[in-house]
């Protein structure tokens, strides 16, 4: 199958602390290869909250308006 090309954005995803509602989490820690969890600490209130699977910040890349 031939290669096709697209201009993407670049956009960062945070996720806003659960506890204060102002910091933004950040990585504590590298996965757990078992669980999936991963630590991560609000920068403002140092509230610990454990995803899974996922990590914040992290970059996602979406299609530029116009594209399909």
């Amino acid at each position: 199958m031939p290669e096709v090309k697209r201009v993407v954005q670049p956009v960062e995803v945070n996720y806003v602390c659960d506890k204060c509602g102002h910091g933004m989490m950040q990585k504590t820690s590298e996965m757990d290869a078992k669980t999936g969890e991963i630590e991560h600490k609000c920068v403002i209130c140092d509230h610990v909250q454990i995803f899974k699977w996922v990590s914040y910040p992290r970059v996602e890349y979406i299609a530029e308006s116009g594209d399909s």
